[in-house]
């Protein structure tokens, strides 16, 4: 009997025995085969559902495999719609009344998990790329590595001061600028089918990308520039930016940057960077005020303004514009976008009753942008704060708050 017929029998309840009795389905008994499927699924869903599939019995848990010790080598185990959530009462990640432990928030889900993680005691939080923390070392400002906040894995890259040596800054002021800038890069990452982690920097201050992968000695950056590139973001493996063509007045181009290949080597075992791809054309008059991308249900899209008056908001496709197709999105369902430093899109359909409101795109007002009851960057709301205040503070990067990437000051 096939693994799918016999869950088939099971669940039916049949009567195998003859005897009247119904025979329940004795779950722990699933064939082996069955179980590892059933885990893809649940995992193609949220991690934090696997586990808990794992854990319902030692058949289970033995059947599919651990994330622990593989939370960053495997892709499938990235926590990709997990965000950390500022604690606010200034309490920043790291910060000793916290212990150790951080909340996060699922983007889609509304659910809420708290992690241990001790290095963040001395390390800065820079980035987050597919739910995986990039850290740099407090101390030095220097040492950089990937975090699995849920498996507490680690990737270890080289030092950005090795980055740092290769630009030549010529004066103390400029390799401090350039210190800043090298903070506030956005990342992406890739894992080879024979576990090699690159980790792809955007340096959009600098016109330039830089890779390594995790057990290298040094950052590789991009031998060319593209001046410049704007608010670059990762999405699926790749980053992703906007230019406002010098060549052109009124368009706009929107570059792919690709991972480094490893065929496309000088034949001594070392990878280069593919050189950026332009994907789209727009024109301006129909991107008044480019704001930010963002990720919505597995697909990239781009938000501007309609005019100059900053009235209303427009939201298009990326693959429309790629396809030239320059129609904006008329309804992105039970979504709301929050735009800042970093932009996200967070379903409120398992929010209500957190302190958060369920609001049509189209209806989104540039003040409901800064915030719901205030400007939370500027003058921070009355106390109660709400869950969407929280989700505000953590589209704010900032590095003057004990150098965390999140404003905690609420």
């Amino acid at each position: 009997m096939s693994p799918c017929s016999k869950l088939r029998r099971l669940t039916r309840g049949d009567d195998d025995a003859g005897d009247g009795k119904t025979m329940f389905p004795d779950w722990a008994s699933l064939h082996q085969d069955l179980v590892e499927l059933i885990g893809c699924r649940v995992l193609a869903g949220d991690l934090h559902d696997y586990v808990r599939f794992r854990a319902v019995c030692s058949h289970w848990s033995a059947s599919t495999a651990r994330p622990r010790g593989r939370g960053v080598l495997d892709p499938r185990f990235h926590p990709r719609r997990w965000m950390m959530l500022p604690e606010g009462h200034g309490l920043y990640p790291g910060h000793p009344d916290l212990r150790g432990f951080v909340r996060f928030f699922n983007l889609d889900t509304g659910a809420f998990a708290r992690a241990h993680l001790p290095l963040l005691a001395d390390h800065v939080v820079l980035d987050t790329v597919d739910g995986l923390l990039l850290l740099l070392h407090r101390n030095d400002e220097t040492a950089i590595r990937l975090l699995h906040p849920f498996t507490g894995d680690v990737a270890e890259f080289p030092p950005l001061a090795s980055l740092l040596q290769q630009m030549e800054p010529s004066n103390y002021y400029e390799q401090t600028n350039m210190r800043r800038m090298l903070m506030r890069a956005r990342a992406s990452v890739t894992v080879t089918s024979s576990g090699a982690i690159t980790l792809v920097l955007a340096l959009d201050h600098l016109h330039r990308v830089a890779y390594a992968t995790a057990g290298d000695q040094r950052w590789t950056p991009s031998a060319w520039k593209l001046k410049p590139f704007l608010k670059p973001v990762s999405f699926q493996g790749k980053l992703y930016a906007y230019q406002l063509s010098p060549f052109e007045i009124g368009k706009l181009y929107i570059y792919q940057f690709d991972p480094p290949c490893p065929d496309s080597g000088d034949g001594q075992g070392q990878s280069r960077l593919p050189l950026p791809v332009k994907i789209a054309e727009c024109p301006m008059d129909k991107l008044c005020f480019v704001l930010h991308f963002v990720e919505w249900c597995s697909e990239l899209l781009l938000v501007s303004y309609n005019d100059v008056s900053f009235s209303k908001l427009l939201v298009y496709r990326v693959a429309d514009l790629v396809s030239g197709k320059i129609e904006p999105v008329t309804d992105i369902g039970d979504h709301t976008v929050f735009i800042g430093d970093r932009s996200l899109c967070i379903s409120l359909s398992h929010n209500k009753g957190k302190g958060s409101r369920t609001r049509s795109f189209a209806s989104m007002s540039p003040n409901s942008i800064i915030s719901s009851d205030g400007d939370v960057y500027r003058r921070p709301p009355p106390i109660p704060h709400t869950l969407i205040h929280h989700i505000f503070t953590s589209c704010k990067y900032d590095f003057e708050n004990k150098g965390s990437m999140y404003c905690c000051t609420i």
